[in-house]
């Protein structure tokens, strides 16, 4: 006599019904969407309204987005009608950044600028103005501005010609002659020792008698983005030279 297993039939049925549960759903074309299921079909689907409210997608879970658009790659995942602002979508930083740090030209963060320098003379002030090219976001504090003698030693700030640790601008004075180095000054200000403005410098030296010159290099590396930044009140602009008083 045939007899039904009935214990082995159920364990079976449950899970084809676990698999089946299990397997996204195929929608074809004209069939209804399935809530809480994976619907595919590969046919243009428009969702329309007409009213006054808006259209909503609400997700309650404290942790989940609303709304997921995933392309392949080189496609743009929306497409709009409208250039109105959409409130608490329009961006007014970019990277923590206002629209007046990207207007022109300006040093990134990790940039080393580097230039060379040359003055001569008989026995009267020696001046050469250098430029950042392109400009820093921020002045150089004097603090930060050394004047080297790389046949004296190098310095942890400055480790060498055409180099500086972030932050630091290294003025490498390669050779001297009857000169005395008299400091640094913005190009628009006739205050020695000042520091620099974000456009540039002056450097200044006495010629000691006839026949007086110097020469070198210098260089500057931008710091990271809000990471030990120079001091930020050192304004400033190159205008002119000026009148530089006597130290």
């Amino acid at each position: 006599m045939f007899r039904v297993n009935w214990r082995s039939l159920f364990v079976g049925l449950a899970v084809g019904a676990m698999v089946f549960a299990a397997i996204p759903v195929v929608a074809g074309v004209g069939d209804p969407v399935s809530q809480g299921k994976i619907n595919r079909v590969n046919k243009r689907t428009v969702l329309q309204g007409n009213t006054q409210s808006t259209l909503r997608l609400v997700n309650t879970n404290k942790d989940g987005t609303a709304l997921v658009l995933s392309v392949e790659p080189g496609n743009a995942p929306l497409k709009v009608n409208s250039k109105k602002k959409v409130v608490d979508l329009n961006a007014d930083l970019l990277d923590g950044r206002s629209s007046s740090f990207f207007m022109g030209r300006q040093a990134l963060p990790g940039q080393t600028l580097v230039g060379a320098f040359g003055a001569a003379g008989d026995g009267t002030f020696l001046v050469h103005a250098a430029s950042f090219d392109p400009p820093l976001e921020t002045g150089i504090p004097q603090s930060r501005i050394h004047y080297v003698l790389p046949a004296a030693g190098t310095t942890a700030e400055c480790p060498g010609v055409f180099q500086a640790t972030p932050g630091h601008l290294c003025i490498y004075a390669t050779w001297e002659r009857n000169v005395a180095y008299n400091g640094i000054g913005r190009i628009n200000n006739d205050m020695l020792n000042s520091g620099a403005s974000r456009f540039g410098f002056a450097i200044l030296w006495t010629g000691t008698s006839s026949s007086a010159n110097v020469r070198g290099n210098w260089a500057y590396t931008v710091p990271s983005a809000g990471a030990d930044l120079p001091d930020a009140t050192v304004p400033g602009a190159i205008t002119d030279l000026g009148v530089i008083p006597a130290p």
